[in-house]
C-alpha cells in the first residue's frame, strides 16, 4: 500500500519536496503551511484531530492546506481523520476513514455508529453516505497517494460542545 512517510509529510507541510518518497506531494494539491495553520497543525498533531474555521478552504491557495497536510499525517500514522469545522451556527465533525486504506471500512464506520453515536449522541444526525454509496477503490488504495484517494466520510452537524465533546471517540 502506497502511504507518504511521516518525514515527507512534515518536508512538504514547509514547502519543501518529499526526500523518501516520489509522488508524496503534488504542484495541484497545496501542502505548505502558514504560520497560523502551522499552529493549528501542530495543535492537531498533539491532541489527535484537527480544527479548523469553517473548511480551511485559502482562496489563494485554491484549497485547504491544512486538511490536506492532517490526512495525509493521518495516513502515514495508519489513523483515522478526524477534522472540526468550527461555523457560526454549528460545528460539522468530519471522521475520514480513507487514510486507514482497507479493502472495507464498513466494520469500523458501523462500530463508530454504532457504539458511540448512537449511544453518546442519539439525537445527532450524521451523513455516511459516502461509507454506503461508494465502492473503495482498491487499486487506488493500494497505489496512490492519499490526495488521490476518495474520502470516506462520517459527517456529524453539532452543537459545539458536542464536537469537542465527539473528538474524544
Amino acid at each position: 500500500v502506497f502511504r507518504a512517510k511521516l518525514d515527507d509529510v512534515e518536508s512538504l507541510s514547509y514547502g519543501k519536496g518529499a526526500k523518501k518518497q516520489r509522488g508524496t506531494g503534488s504542484r495541484h494539491v497545496c501542502h505548505r503551511l502558514n504560520m497560523q495553520e502551522r499552529k493549528l497543525y501542530d495543535l492537531a498533531k498533539r491532541s489527535g484531530f484537527l480544527t479548523v474555521r469553517g473548511t480551511g478552504y485559502r482562496k489563494e491557495r485554491k484549497g485547504s492546506p491544512i486538511c490536506n497536510t492532517y490526512r495525509q499525517r493521518c495516513d502515514a500514522l495508519d489513523e483515522v481523520c478526524i477534522i472540526i469545522e468550527k461555523r457560526m451556527e454549528c460545528d460539522t465533525v468530519l471522521i475520514d476513514f480513507s487514510t486507514l486504506r482497507v479493502m472495507d471500512d464498513t466494520e469500523y464506520a458501523s462500530s463508530v455508529v454504532e457504539n458511540i453515536l448512537k449511544v453518546k449522541y442519539p439525537d445527532l444526525v450524521y451523513d455516511d453516505s459516502t461509507i454506503h454509496s461508494k465502492q473503495i477503490d482498491w487499486e487506488a488504495v493500494r497505489t496512490k497517494p492519499i490526495w488521490d484517494v476518495n474520502e470516506r466520510i462520517i459527517k456529524v452537524d453539532c452543537a459545539r460542545d458536542e464536537a469537542k465533546a465527539d473528538q474524544h471517540c
